[in-house]
């Protein structure tokens, strides 16, 4: 009877270039991925600030309006412009109350720079079917929060305008413009949006023939 030879089994070591191959295999899918989210970034930027732009605005132009409103609640039309007639009833003199202009003006300045101060963070999403033209990631909307705050002082100038609305009637309205910047800080970068609104203070129908000087200013 032949004896049995026994022997251990072989122990296989790696194959160093198939471990080189792995290896260069996983870095050129790594630095794909890299490269693809980069160039999704870049290309989904400018919606993403483009939608935070608009969000920043939307609720810039509502403050102030907002608070426009509050303040002028308690004046009325009288309160800033005074008529004077001839004896005829023609229109002789158009004149603003400066001083209580002035007053009212700097009230609704103050708390539209009050409001801005505390504007909360405001969500804003992106559609991915927008963003890369698939259409189905139309419902894909990752969210995103978004800091606002005032980036510097409110510019404001006051104007007025006449309009004929009928036979010695005149409409008269008088307007604020508004011009301020609000910085918008995202994870991602930090960037401004102007605000550039008209908001009208208060109007009325002026009943009396009013001087052709009036509707060229």
């Amino acid at each position: 009877m032949k004896d049995k030879l026994y022997s251990r089994p072989r122990i296989k070591l790696p194959n160093l270039r198939e471990f080189k191959s792995v290896k260069a295999f996983l870095l050129i899918i790594f630095f794909t991925i890299i490269i693809g989210v980069i160039a999704f970034l870049r290309m989904a930027f400018p919606v993403f600030k483009s939608t935070c732009e608009t969000s920043a605005s939307s609720k810039g132009i509502k403050i102030i309006n907002t608070e426009v409103n509050q303040v002028m609640k308690n004046y009325s039309y009288n309160d800033l412009i005074s008529i004077e007639k001839d004896l005829e009833g023609n229109i002789t003199l158009v004149k603003a109350n400066v001083i209580e202009i002035n007053k009212i003006v700097t009230q609704i300045i103050a708390n539209i720079q009050q409001e801005f101060d505390k504007i909360p963070t405001l969500t804003v999403a992106i559609n991915m079917g927008t963003v890369s033209g698939i259409s189905t990631l139309k419902n894909v909307e990752p969210k995103f929060d978004i800091e606002l705050e005032s980036a510097g002082t409110i510019n404001y100038k006051i104007d007025t305008k006449f309009e004929s609305v009928g036979i010695n009637q005149t409409y008269h309205k008088i307007f604020l413009e508004i011009n301020t910047n609000i910085g918008i800080l995202t994870p991602f970068s930090t960037f401004g949006k102007d605000i550039d609104t008209e908001v009208l203070l208060t109007e009325a129908v002026i009943v009396g023939k009013v001087p052709e000087a009036y509707f060229d200013r």
